[in-house]
This record gives structure tokens, sequence and C-alpha cells, in this order.
């Protein structure tokens, strides 16, 4: 376009995370010329200043922290934009935890994050339930996040297991998970029909709190060969001898566990190459890996529950275009055996029942 004499200009203030820009806009008799560099009319921000003001809301930044690190950059703050920016977060978050739910699932894989998060003007404990459901695609994602205050308890359970009903999961072959007070009972009472592996990984770690150093290691030894067995029935034969061992010694401890043996084999129900994905919470621990960066970079703790579960939703989003993109190839390349459990399973109990 040419600029003639004639034309005036006006000043414009434009905001972006390196600076305030001053712009001179020319000014044409009938007010239609506008650069492509500018936002819409009125608006005094652009994209990447909004995307700026996103990133610090994710990563937990309070109203004066994020008011000085504006200030800092000598840009302007936007009581408005920043509350945008919240309500689209908070929407995008209550969309995805009401989105509805496959109704069948190979697997649900379940650990509870354990964190303090900033309530009001006390930072208090937290755990926060991350469900990771894995489709009889063999494809993975977080089925639900369920955060709460103080410690677990069946209660919290019995709510966590309730809104993926109401959300569709009707049924599922395998639950994997810790051995949470009340969980056991809670799992048969939703889901009868499922399998409930307690994590294996779990089970080392508490032969290594409950026995000294030398038997600890010879049971977890005993443990990582069982591990491989043909069978459930051989599995469940050699798990009840190495605790016939250990008993005299150990006899509360192993009590304990030698109860729950069909629990901690149920993987070996299912085929070799698929058994190393179900027999422990190790997925989730992974995604809970990811999380706990966070809140060491945040200071110890969340501002709000809505900031740690925007910051698990925002990590989702990334494996979702990434690591679980596609099918766990071990699970899709057994894919037919596992509906042919699942049909089994359902078919047969249901019909007994």
């Amino acid at each position: 376009m040419m600029m003639t004499k004639a034309m005036a200009f006006i000043e414009v203030k434009l905001a972006t995370p390196i600076g305030n820009l001053e712009i001179s806009v020319p000014r044409t008799r009938e007010g239609n010329f506008r650069p492509h560099i500018l936002p819409e009319p009125y608006k005094r921000v652009d994209q990447s200043y909004t995307e700026l003001l996103m990133s610090l809301v994710i990563n937990g930044y309070s109203e004066t922290a994020l008011l000085n690190t504006l200030k800092s950059l000598n840009l302007p703050y936007s009581e408005d934009e920043l509350t945008k920016i919240k309500n689209n977060l908070k929407n995008e978050l209550d969309l995805f935890k009401q989105r509805e739910l496959p109704q069948e699932a190979f697997a649900l894989i379940i650990d509870a994050y354990h964190c303090e998060i900033k309530d009001s003007s006390k930072v208090k404990k937290a755990a926060c339930y991350i469900i990771l459901g894995i489709d009889m695609d063999g494809k993975k994602d977080i089925f639900g996040m369920y955060t709460f205050f103080g410690k677990e308890n069946r209660a919290d359970w019995n709510k966590v297991f309730e809104d993926l009903i109401n959300r569709g999961l009707k049924k599922v072959l395998i639950v994997v998970s810790d051995d949470f007070p009340g969980i056991i009972e809670t799992i048969k009472a939703v889901y009868p029909y499922a399998d409930h592996q307690l994590c294996l990984v779990h089970l080392q770690r508490n032969v290594r709190k409950h026995m000294d150093k030398t038997n600890a290691s010879n049971f977890n030894k005993e443990l990582d060969k069982i591990k491989l067995a043909s069978s459930f029935d051989e599995a469940i034969e050699k798990f009840e001898q190495l605790c016939s061992k250990f008993k005299e010694k150990y006899p509360r401890f192993i009590n304990s566990i030698s109860q729950k043996s069909g629990y901690f084999f149920a993987f070996t129900k299912y085929p070799d190459e698929v058994r190393k994905h179900i027999y422990s919470t190790n997925a989730v621990e992974s995604v809970n890996s990811l999380i706990e960066k966070i809140r060491i970079k945040f200071g110890g703790y969340f501002n709000s529950m809505d900031i740690l579960e925007i910051n698990i939703y925002l990590q989702r989003e990334n494996l979702k275009q990434t690591k679980w993109k596609k099918p766990v190839p071990m699970i899709k390349a057994h894919i037919y055996d596992i509906h042919q459990l699942f049909q089994l399973r359902y078919f047969t109990q249901t019909q007994n029942s």
C-alpha cells in the first residue's frame, strides 16, 4: 500500500513476551488499514503474550509472583486476560474429567500420588488417585484423576469407582493396584468378574521393610523366579512354599501376604508377553514421576487442587501425542487372546449368575 504525505499515524503498544512493542500504525481516511502483525482491534496483546500468561498460570504462579514477573518484563497486567485463561484451562479440565469412557477395558492401573496442596491459607497433605486405562485395542489413557485431602480410605475409593461406572466403564478384565485400605473389597463390589492384581513391586518393597537385609534379598530373588511361572496354579504353589520357609521368623508379615497370594499372581493368567505390563503399577508411577518434578519446581507444593490436576491433564495430552499415540506393541500382538479371555470371563460368568 502506498503511503501519502497526508497520511497520519497513531502509536500503539503491543504486549509480547519480549516487552512492549511501540508500533506506528498508519491511519487512512476510511480507517480500513491494519497491519497483519496486530491482533484484532482494541486488543493490546498478541497470542504469544496469552501463551506466556497461560504458562505462568500452569506453573502455579501466585497473583503477586505473576505480577512481579510481568513487571520485570515491562508487560501489562491484564486481569481480564488472566481470568479468561484460568477459566479456559478449568473448562478443559472439567470436560476431560466428565468425558464418557469406553464400556469395556482390558486393564485399569491405579496408583495414588501423594503431595501437599495449598488450601486457603494452609498447605495440606493430599492424595491424587490416577486411573490409567488400557483399552481393548491396547492403547493407554488416563481414565480419571481424583484428588482428596487426607489419607487414603475406602470412602474415597468408592467415589472413584462410582464415577468410572457413571461415565460408562462397566467391564474390566484386570485391575492393578497397591494394597490400599479398602480397595480389595471395593473392586470386588464394582467389578466382580475382574482379576485384581496387587503390585508385585510394592510387595518386594514391603519385604525389604519387614525382613532383614539377607532374608529380604533371598525372598525377593525367589519372587523374581516365581514371576516366570507357566501358570497361575504353579505360581501360587511356589509362593506358598516360599512363604513357609520364612513363616517361623516373620509370622505376622508372612500370614498377611500368604492370604493374598491370588492377588499377587493374577497376572500369570495372561500371555507371557503381556504380563510385564500388568504385574505392577509402574505405568502410573511413571506419570507420577513427571508430576513430582513439577512439584519440586513449584517449591514443594501445589498452589491449588486445580493447578495439580491441570498439570496432570497436560502431561496426559503430551503422552497421547508421543508414547501413548499407538497401542502397546506386546498387548496389541495378543489382542485376540485378550478379547477371547474377556468374552470367556463375562459370557461364562453372566451365564452362571
